[in-house]
């Protein structure tokens, strides 16, 4: 049986909690992360009694407005439902470091020459320290795992995130550095719900990649969206235009925006998981300012591509693509894209539509050889699986 371990948020020697329903009722949601097995685990449980006895630092005592209810009643220095949550680690190294303020935030107020959350680090420090706030987002459907986050001027973005309820589930929220306050972005439109994608920052824009969509199981995908900060809006981005192959879908992976060699700002993807491929030890790159333009082309499956460097272009012939009326099908397209300008070009078709072939390009002539051509609609006599067919196109003649 696989298993895991429940592991405190708070300092101490238990390694499994307590946890204490009042409702009466009480509902166990095991999940498994298909890592690795464990050794199992048992649950006991009791009625009426206060959690880990109010850990010493309380007493456990009947609550006022339901009889068969109890609860700890903390010493002064102690907070949380079993008293083990201490307002001032240390006393704050009282007297001389600092002390305990108990009549405002509850928390440690340090001397001049001290800092850090128990006033151990002098000031100044080289030493680096945890620190928990004590802010959190409105309500707890906003907790969530497997999320992302970015800082962009004084905010912090945390977009997607895995969590058990999503009925009242934000996908974007942000955290004001300067205020110390959460606020809930609601967004019309966009991508949906998801979780194990990755957030890099350029400019004003998070890019978002990849990822598992909440809805359904499997729905690992490569999708590649663009969230405007200024305008708080998404737009869902292509991949690279003239790549031969298309972006791994994973999740878990992680980005990075840097310049490559010319100066040009790429998004490095590093790993991830694949549905097909199980665990990458790719790197892929996304060229952020590879926009395309010219003529509005149509990618597909099962096309050929071949680099012509004289002009610094990419033939693409035939393929297998979607078609008016919800219906896919063979096509003969012939297209040219032009890499240093970004530049898409629609050359004449061959009318012999294909798919699975092969092409070479010798001497300024593309060669194309056999592929499927099997497209038989009702009103067809036939046609062959496999051809045989040899064509050639000059690229300089632009002719078939």
């Amino acid at each position: 049986m696989s298993s895991g371990l429940v592991v405190p948020e708070t300092k101490g020697n238990e390694t499994i909690p307590e946890v204490v329903t009042t409702s009466g009722y009480a509902l166990l949601h095991f999940f498994s992360d298909a890592a690795y097995n464990l050794t199992g685990f048992n649950i006991f449980y009791s009625i009426n009694s206060c959690p880990n006895n109010c850990s010493g630092h309380g007493r456990c005592t009947t609550g006022n407005s339901i009889s068969s209810s109890v609860y700890c009643e903390c010493e002064r220095y102690w907070k949380g439902e079993a008293c083990d949550i201490p307002y001032c680690w240390d006393d704050c190294g009282s007297p001389d470091r600092g002390y305990c303020d108990l009549t405002g935030e509850k928390l440690c107020v340090c001397n001049d020459s001290w800092q850090g959350p128990d006033c151990s680090l002098k000031v100044p420090s080289t030493e680096p320290y945890w620190f928990l706030p004590n802010v959190k987002p409105d309500g707890q459907s906003l907790g969530r795992a497997s999320h992302k986050a970015v800082v962009h001027g004084k905010l912090m973005w945390v977009i997607g995130g895995f969590t058990f309820n999503y009925s009242s589930f934000q996908m974007v929220i942000n955290y004001n550095l300067e205020s110390s306050t959460w606020d809930v972005v609601p967004i019309n439109g966009g991508p949906l719900q998801r979780y194990g994608h990755s957030l890099a920052l350029h400019k004003d824009d998070i890019y978002m990649f990849g990822g598992k969509l909440e809805a359904g199981s499997g729905n690992i995908t490569d999708e590649l969206w663009l969230f405007d900060t200024r305008s708080r809006s998404w737009s869902v981005r292509t991949s690279n235009p003239g790549l031969q192959f298309q972006p791994f879908a994973v999740e878990g992976h992680t980005a990075h925006i840097v310049d490559n060699r010319n100066g040009e700002p790429i998004m490095v993807v590093l790993f991830g998981y694949s549905p097909i491929y199980s665990y990458l030890s790719h790197v892929q790159e996304y060229n952020i300012l590879a926009e395309t333009n010219g003529a509005l082309v149509q990618g597909g499956y099962g096309h050929s591509s071949v680099y012509d460097s004289s002009s610094h272009s990419i033939y693409v012939h035939g393929g297998y693509k979607a078609l008016p009326a919800n219906k896919y099908g063979l096509v003969d397209h012939l297209y040219r894209y032009q890499v240093h300008t970004n530049t898409w070009f629609i050359l004449k078709e061959s009318g012999l539509a294909r798919y699975l072939h092969s092409a070479v390009l010798i001497s300024g002539v593309l060669l194309v050889f056999g592929g499927n051509t099997h497209n038989d609609t009702s009103l067809s006599n036939g046609a062959k699986c496999f051809s045989s067919d040899f064509l050639s196109y000059n690229i300089g003649m632009n002719h078939l």
